[in-house]
């Protein structure tokens, strides 16, 4: 049996599940992951190869298309993740959603800069800039005390 599999690389149950014979499959529609778990890496890509990205790691994750990103300092991670899932996955102290198209670590916000029409330019620390979009920008603003 065939699974995507989102638990933490170092989780005694993956040595139970290889024991039972299931794979990890990235393509798989079926997922398997702790409920109410504490998500500590996300499966991602780099080229051909897969990579367990520490999410302390991530700076934001962003979304062209079905293409989702994750962006680190060490370089950008491809997911098959959808962004609302993602969401919903990340601990929401750390991570917010700022666009229907992006979501950014909070602590890896370098500089905050306005814009017109309700909007904010956010400086990330890995030197990219990302864009609150109207719709979140009330969010934004009182989750920074703005």
């Amino acid at each position: 049996m065939k699974l995507k599999i989102l638990l933490n690389p170092d989780d005694p149950l993956w040595e139970e599940i290889r024991q039972k014979g299931i794979e990890n499959d990235e393509t798989s529609e079926y997922v398997l992951s702790r409920k109410g778990g504490d998500v500590r890496y996300l499966s991602a890509k780099k080229g051909e190869q897969t990579f367990f990205v520490p999410v302390e790691d991530i700076v934001y994750i962003d979304s062209l298309g079905h293409d989702v990103m994750i962006h680190t300092m060490d370089g950008v991670y491809t997911t098959k993740e959808r962004l609302k899932q993602l969401e919903a996955d990340l601990d929401s102290e750390r991570f917010l959603r700022v666009s229907n198209s992006a979501i950014i670590a909070t602590g890896a916000v370098k500089r905050i800069e306005a814009s017109i029409l309700q909007k904010f330019i956010l400086h990330m620390t890995n030197g990219d800039k990302v864009d609150v979009t109207r719709s979140y920008y009330f969010i934004f603003r009182d989750r920074f005390n703005l």
